[in-house]
């Protein structure tokens, strides 16, 4: 989106509505919807600031009415669509294909552990991928194709989440929850606690790290009013939250995030909210967020509790989806090895889909949203087992739910008429027992940077990998190789020995023969020894053959990206690298036939899969060619797959060598790599 800144003033059965708790009668019902839509419609913009919040004291419970579900946990992650995390997993409405801009369908390739450079997710991108509702032009945003690699057509599999899907398995896993907002984090955030987003469309701009009331002059958020009129606004609001509902029935609640000067702390979605943030519970309910395990491990848990984490933690790209799943599995597991989890009710949710692949077109419900899926988890005792709920939901559900367990006046009209998520829970069922996970070992992870266009300062969001080694010299011969490794202007040597893990950019293992001179690497020599070479990766890219050059094994290719500048222009980049061929390279023609390299002629569109080194710009160890046609979709891609190309393009579940690498220090705690160490 192009702006300018304002004058100076972000398992498989369909559900059933099966109560959530001892049901209202239909005469409260009424009157209390009744009394919630006369207040909400009384209630000037400004109701809540005049309103003072009551005190709150330490961690009250709330009022008993059903003894079940007394406490609950929305867990707040970023940035993934359903079908980048489970648009495999069985009996969910998930795909493995996904439809581009030129028509074809393109298999969603197995995701790396960090996706480099994040993908566009703003509201303009947004409405470009949902292109009318034919959900089929996510290769039209920034980012989405890099050196010819879709990074926007991606999944996880079971073998990259596991844990995630082990919660999936044993809990409930809805597949039609949508985002609120056709757009990015800041204005879905506000969904998440006020039910609304105010007009917000964008996140931030100008805010140097602040999104709310204490951001810098000339910080401003972009609008779009129901009318369909576009403003811009101070990031800085006075709207009645759900917080305001909770403190007049003097019910505790407890907001966990980053706090200021950490970069996460753009989340602290409560900065936004002027009453909250220049009222006390600034200081006693908005809590940091590595607070939260030692408090419930304290015996206090409040009745309604929000929690995100830092940028590292977050899962948003180019953050470590590995690192952000073993944070998650920490929080939950601290509720279930408590007194709590016989009550509790934790939702773990994503603000937005980042810009991923998602089949489904959200509805339209107002002029902002809904947006594409995200994935959610419910885990409680009393989430229905292993089961998928089918039922539409969004973040205002979540609100929704908090309502009518505690008997709150709806914040508006939207969240009074949206589905309570009463489908994901079977409270007639015994409790479940707790499913405490242990946290999986994870590539090596270089420092994250989300304060590109996350912050408004234009660059894009990337890892930082300043001061990393690099490979000077590589002698010897596998299984026995040397690399000699510049690193702070002196050399160190790394003998490779069977037991070392040698891993790509992606966080898979990579064959040691693909190491280069002149690449970047992370090293740990504390056990597992591992060697992460961060510029190569193993990917399947598309491009267009520029020159053939048969007598040295090589063809030339031009790759590209689409830069939207607008939802009906778009600037393609497009980049030469060279595609190395070798003995054990698979080739096959546009109807599935085996061909010889001397078919492959300039001016014919591939798909190569191999070993990607972006400093070299060179794909080695190509494992298979195929040819496709645009825009021909349907008899390429099945060709390829009775042939085995598109196997060989997921690599997801075949032997050692598709495996992801993990390593960590066997304690949940992930160390940052980007230091060399030496033991």
């Amino acid at each position: 989106m192009t702006t300018s800144p304002p004058p100076r003033r972000r398992p498989g059965s369909r559900a059933t509505n099966t109560p959530l708790v001892v049901a209202l009668t239909a005469a409260v019902a009424v009157v209390a919807l009744t009394a919630a839509v006369a207040v909400v419609a009384l209630a000037p913009s400004s109701w809540v600031s005049r309103t003072a919040a009551p005190p709150s004291p330490p961690y009250p419970g709330p009022p008993r009415r059903s003894g079940t579900i007394d406490h609950i946990v929305f867990i707040i992650k970023e940035n993934h669509s359903f079908d980048n995390y489970f648009g495999r997993f069985p009996g969910a409405d998930g795909a493995a294909t996904g439809r581009t801009s030129t028509g074809e369908v393109v298999p969603l390739q197995e995701a790396p552990d960090q996706t480099i450079p994040d993908i566009a997710h703003s509201a303009d991108a947004a409405y470009a991928a949902y292109d009318g509702g034919r959900m089929d032009a996510f290769d039209r945003q920034a980012n989405a194709l890099v050196l010819g690699v879709a990074a926007a057509y991606t999944q996880m599999s079971p073998r990259d989440i596991p844990d995630y899907w082990a919660y999936a398995r044993r809990f409930t896993l809805d597949d039609h929850f949508f985002s609120s907002v056709m757009g990015p984090t800041f204005p879905n955030h506000l969904v998440t606690i006020a039910g609304q987003n105010n007009g917000v469309v964008s996140n931030p701009q100008l805010s140097r790290g602040r999104w709310g009331c204490d951001s810098p002059p000339g910080a401003y958020v972009q609008t779009v009013a129901a009318n369909g009129g576009r403003g811009a606004a101070f990031p800085c609001f006075d709207i009645p939250t759900l917080v305001d509902r909770l403190n007049q029935r003097r019910i505790g609640w407890r907001y966990y995030a980053p706090t200021s000067g950490q970069p996460g702390y753009i989340w602290s979605t409560f900065d936004a909210i002027r009453h909250v943030r220049d009222g006390p519970q600034w200081a006693t309910n908005v809590l940091p967020w590595r607070r939260f395990e030692g408090d419930v491990a304290r015996g206090r848990l409040a009745a309604v509790t929000w929690l995100v984490t830092d940028t590292a933690q977050s899962e948003h790209p180019p953050a470590s989806t590995c690192l952000g799943e073993d944070t998650t599995v920490s929080e939950v597991n601290a509720v279930m090895r408590s007194r709590f989890w016989a009550s509790t009710a934790l939702f773990v949710t994503w603000d937005d889909y980042g810009g991923f692949y998602d089949h489904v077109a959200p509805p339209r419900r107002n002029p902002w949203g809904l947006g594409p899926r995200v994935p959610t988890l419910v885990i409680s005792p009393y989430a229905r087992r292993g089961a998928v709920d089918h039922t539409p939901y969004d973040f205002t559900s979540l609100l929704r739910f908090v309502e009518r367990r505690f008997t709150l006046v709806p914040l508006s009209k939207r969240d009074a008429r949206g589905p309570a998520l009463a489908g994901s829970f079977d409270l007639r069922a015994p409790p479940a027992a707790p499913l405490i996970l242990r946290p999986h070992a994870c590539p090596l992870i270089p420092g994250v940077s989300i304060n590109g266009n996350e912050t408004g300062n234009r660059r894009a969001n990337t890892v930082d990998l300043a001061g990393a080694p690099l490979i000077a010299a590589i002698t010897g011969r596998a299984p026995t190789i040397t690399l000699i490794l510049r690193y702070r202007r002196r050399r160190v040597t790394v003998s490779l020995m069977a037991s070392t893990r040698v891993l790509g950019r992606d966080g898979r293992l990579l064959d040691p023969r693909a190491l280069r001179v002149g690449d970047v690497v992370l090293y740990r020599a504390g056990a597992p020894r591992t060697v992460q070479d961060e510029s190569e990766a193993t990917v399947t890219l598309i491009g267009r053959i520029v020159r053939a050059e048969p007598w040295r094994d090589a063809l030339v290719v031009a790759v590209r990206g689409a830069i939207p500048r607008t939802q009906r222009r778009h600037v393609r980049a497009v980049a030469g690298l060279i595609v190395a061929l070798n003995g054990r390279t698979t080739l096959v023609g546009g109807q599935g036939q085996r061909i010889d390299a001397l078919n492959l002629s300039a001016g014919t569109y591939i798909y190569a899969t191999g070993v990607l080194n972006v400093r070299a710009r060179t794909l080695i160890d190509t494992t298979a060619i195929g040819v496709r046609h645009p825009r021909l979709p349907p008899a390429a891609a099945t060709a390829h797959r009775r042939d085995g190309l598109l196997t060989l393009q997921r690599q997801s579940g075949d032997g050692a060598g598709t495996e992801r690498g993990r390593s960590g220090d066997g304690a949940g705690r992930m160390t940052n790599a980007t230091v060399l160490r030496q033991n």
